[in-house]
């Protein structure tokens, strides 16, 4: 059953808290178009309000399970942090990360096996690196990652089965490596052998226009795939042990039209998906049945802070590891905004905007922890940290920024 749109009460979310932690205790468990944006919903909260929240450990950040908040259900790994970037300059860089501070260290910069590695996702275990190269023949590379120092290994690379990947992320059972193709609006199901290397694709679908991301449920039996083009989600059937997609019925969940669906993240309930949509500049809530696999959308809200009348472009979401935050990037406004989350709905109230530190922030990511956050800055070329308060849903500059040529991704993990 569809709920009414709009944000509920920011006193109803800060009651919420304590329900939320104590059942998240019991669980187990990527610019191409821009548009002139319409004026923000006053009913939005756009006040620095403070909303108390469960800001425990998490143990994994990895979305999909690649870098961000949705990371399965696996042990972490125990040794230091370090962190991932790549863009369009051709090298994905390896930074060791202060946990203290929040500050990086360039440990090493290697050429991509690709020019355009914009994606990269990593397994649970830290122990294989997977990127893209979104280029008109797409390729996706594999790399092993030295357990101590965290460098990377060059191992083979296979199609994509289309062109121009934006997207890279592994299946809950971490048997296959899913790819996103924008140009071709195809997805590919990659094997992942005994040694971590790929296997050629053993699925390839077209699925829409502009395929920007494929990702699978916490179940592993359902992916979805949002359609930036098209204004729909795709929704497939997913065999974890053939790697083998099939439509599910309905095909797809339309959106809005001119939305243009482009990242979607699961809340650690596996409930709750949150979709932001890269042309309006808004982020929508939908439910998930876990039995047909299919999303009902529940409430869609702007990213955009209140009276902005500029050019904007929406690009990452994550969820924050507690289940209490929904972050957002908006390229235009050159922010991060935040969101807190109804403990007994999903749904979201604004509680603040902060500037990512450079123009197009088109990724940024968590640490296992929650408490810092790392945005990838295209435009301004470079990486900037934050802390985050996981009791207000504050970000505040943490460290110096580091320069990475049109940075589009950056993702943090520990090494075994």
């Amino acid at each position: 059953m569809r709920r009414p749109r709009g944000g509920g009460s920011l006193d109803a979310v800060r009651t919420g808290r304590v329900l939320l932690a104590l059942s998240l205790a019991g669980l187990g468990c990527g610019s191409r178009s821009s548009s002139t944006a319409s004026p923000v919903d006053a009913s939005a909260v756009d006040a620095e309000a403070s909303s108390p929240t469960d800001g425990g450990d998490a143990s994994v950040v990895l979305d999909g399970p690649g870098p961000g908040p949705d990371g399965g259900d696996a042990a972490a790994p125990s040794g230091p942090l370090v962190a991932y970037a790549s863009g369009y300059s051709g090298t994905i860089d390896l930074y060791a990360v202060d946990a203290s501070t929040g500050a990086l260290t360039l440990r090493s910069s290697i050429p991509s096996f690709g020019t355009n590695p914009s994606f990269l996702a990593i397994n649970r275990a830290a122990t294989h690196l997977y990127a893209v190269d979104e280029n008109a023949t797409g390729r996706v590379g594999a790399y092993s990652i030295d357990p101590t120092s965290g460098a990377l290994t060059f191992q083979n690379a296979v199609t994509s089965g289309g062109s121009g990947p934006p997207f890279v992320a592994l299946d809950r059972s971490e048997a296959f490596v899913l790819v996103a193709n924008y140009t071709s609006g195809s997805v590919s199901v990659l094997p992942v052998q005994a040694d971590g290397s790929l296997g050629n694709p053993v699925t390839t679908l077209t699925v829409g226009k502009n395929a920007h991301m494929i990702l699978t449920d916490p179940s592993d039996h359902f992916a979805f795939v949002p359609c930036l083009g098209s204004d729909y989600v795709a929704q497939f059937l997913f065999d974890s042990a053939t790697g083998q997609l099939s439509p599910n019925v309905p095909a797809n969940v339309p959106t809005a039209a001119g939305a243009g669906p482009r990242h979607l993240a699961f809340h650690p309930n596996g409930k709750w998906v949150y979709l932001i949509n890269e042309t309006n500049s808004t982020m929508t809530l939908y439910e998930l049945d876990p039995d047909a696999g299919t999303l009902a959308e529940t409430q869609t809200v702007s990213t955009l802070p209140s009276g902005f009348t500029g050019t904007n472009t929406a690009a990452e979401v994550r969820v924050h590891p507690s289940g209490a935050w929904v972050l957002g990037s908006n390229r235009g406004a050159d922010d991060l905004v935040v969101f807190a989350v109804a403990p007994s709905t999903g749904t979201l109230t604004r509680v603040g905007l902060a500037p990512s530190g450079g123009a197009t922030p088109r990724d940024f990511t968590f640490d296992p922890t929650g408490t810092l956050v790392y945005a990838a800055n295209q435009g301004a070329g470079n990486v900037v940290p934050f802390r985050f308060d996981a009791d207000a849903g504050t970000l505040t500059p943490t460290a110096a920024p580091v320069d990475l040529d049109a940075a589009s991704f950056v993702g943090v993990t520990r090494l075994p």
